[in-house]
Order: C-alpha cells, then structure tokens, then sequence
C-alpha cells in the first residue's frame, strides 16, 4: 500500500467509486467505525463491529458481520506500513428517491490508510476549546455513530481557525462529548464522563477507560455534567480508540494540570498506542 493512497473495497471489491444512488452519500444514511491497525493487529476489532451491529440493528440495515470480517482481512493484508486506520461504513444500500427507508441490499464500503500517532499530545496534553456549534437532540440516534456528522464537520471548521486540536460540545448547557472524542473529569478522587441519553458517541475508548478505571478501583460515574465542571474538575482528558488518550492542560482559559488519573491511565494503554 502506498504511503499516500487509502485502499477502499465496495461491497468486496476494490474500487475508489461509490454509487451516486448510495443512500449513505444521498442522506448519511448508515454508519461507521475507525479501527487502529498496529502490525497488522487490529484494535478492538470485534468491540467495533458488536457496536456496529447494534447501531445497524437500531437503524434497521442488514449487517452481514461475516462479509465485512473478511473485508477487513483482506484490507489489513495489504499493509505495507506499521500503523493504519480501518474505516468501515454500512449504509442501507440503493434506492430510488425519496427519504423511505424501503429495503435494500446494504453497501458496505471498508478503506485502510496509514496513520501516525501524535506522541506529543500523549505525553505533554493539549489545549481543549468549548465549541460555539451545539449538538442536537434526538433519542433514537443517540450513542450510534452515524454518518450525520456535520455537527462535528461544523465544529472541526470552528477548532482549525482558532487553532485548537479539540474541543467540547455542548447540548442544552451540558457537556456531551468533544469533536472526535469522549471527556472525562476527575473530580475529588471520582473519575466522571458525561451521559450519552440525549445525543453523542459512546465510544469505544470511552468503554475500555470505564472498564479500567473500575479494575483498578477509580470511583466511576456516568451522569449529566454542566459547564461549571470545567472548574471544579483536578484533571481533565479526551479519549478515542484511535489516539488513544490525551490529558488536557488548558481548557479555553482555565488552567488543569496533567494528575495521577490521567497518567494512570495511559499507562494502561500505553501498549496498545505505542512502543
């Protein structure tokens, strides 16, 4: 695989062309997950692809896991560089127009392209903004990663002219999540991330840090977070399965320092980021 280039499989087969009937081009109609690939191990694979059944399953697509295992296999035999990132899209296939959901066969689009990890930002933290772009509201959508991200899109615009990495979104005056990423606050010794009931990702990330925390005996409470958190909180980070884990050093103008939570924490996953 070229250094440069992402290699995509459509349905199986390599293509770089999708269907303009594509339901997932015409209204992001479908849903997605990114996979970090180290030495051709791919990260939580199977954690991937159960959430990605069970948002298709709520969506009502067809998800066939068997085929888009095999796609994976296929995509991360190709590797030619030591660290990657899967992209699987489902969307609920071709249709003729219109926004009904009539049954169809699902397209499955599945591409790997190389990837490098941001070593500074794990050791030294980064600066967090608080984006002026709001999440919405909607119940039936929440937790699913989706392909209506122009929420993110919008916020990502936002982040690149005032030069930040990253940066929280709000819903109704309640921190949600940030732009590609979960939060967490230690408070007092209790390490806090916000409720996903209303809108947000539950990421996969999220998940392993809750699972850690609890193994190593860290207080753990998932539950509806305001703005005023941003000053009470020790330590703040941002996670993904992708970068792993972030501390934050600065939160628009409010100063963290990076604790004894956050670097206990990434050295739980140090080895599965780094060397």
């Amino acid at each position: 695989m070229s250094n440069a280039v992402a290699l995509t499989l459509y349905n199986g087969r390599f293509s770089q062309q999708v269907g303009a009937e594509s339901r997932g081009l015409a209204y992001g109609d479908g849903i997605f997950e990114t996979v970090l690939v180290r030495g051709s191990r791919p990260l939580w694979l199977e954690e991937h692809l159960q959430r990605l059944a069970s948002g298709a399953k709520q969506l009502g697509i067809p998800c066939d896991l068997v085929e888009i295992r095999r796609d994976c296999t296929i995509l991360i035999a190709s590797l030619d560089t030591p660290m990657a990132v899967l992209k699987i899209v489902l969307c609920r296939g071709h249709v003729s127009r219109g926004y009904t959901p009539h049954l169809s066969t699902p397209d499955r689009v599945l591409s790997i392209s190389p990837y490098s990890q941001n070593c500074s930002a794990w050791n030294n933290g980064i600066a967090l903004a608080v984006c002026q772009t709001q999440l919405s509201s909607q119940t039936r959508l929440a937790g699913i990663k989706h392909l209506n991200r122009l929420e993110q899109v919008l916020a990502a615009e936002e982040l690149l002219k005032r030069g930040y990495q990253e940066g929280l979104m709000m819903h109704g005056g309640r921190i949600i999540e940030a732009s590609r990423s979960n939060v967490f606050f230690a408070v007092d010794g209790e390490l806090v991330t916000p409720s996903l009931g209303l809108c947000g990702v539950s990421g996969i990330m999220r998940q392993q840090v809750l699972k850690h925390a609890a193994n190593l005996a860290i207080p753990t409470r998932v539950c509806d977070l305001g703005i005023s958190l941003l000053q009470q909180a020790e330590e703040v980070f941002v996670c993904n399965s992708v970068f792993g884990l972030w501390p934050v050093t600065k939160v628009e103008c409010v100063h963290k320092e990076i604790g004894p939570i956050s670097r206990l924490l990434q050295r739980e996953f140090d080895s599965f980021f780094y060397v």
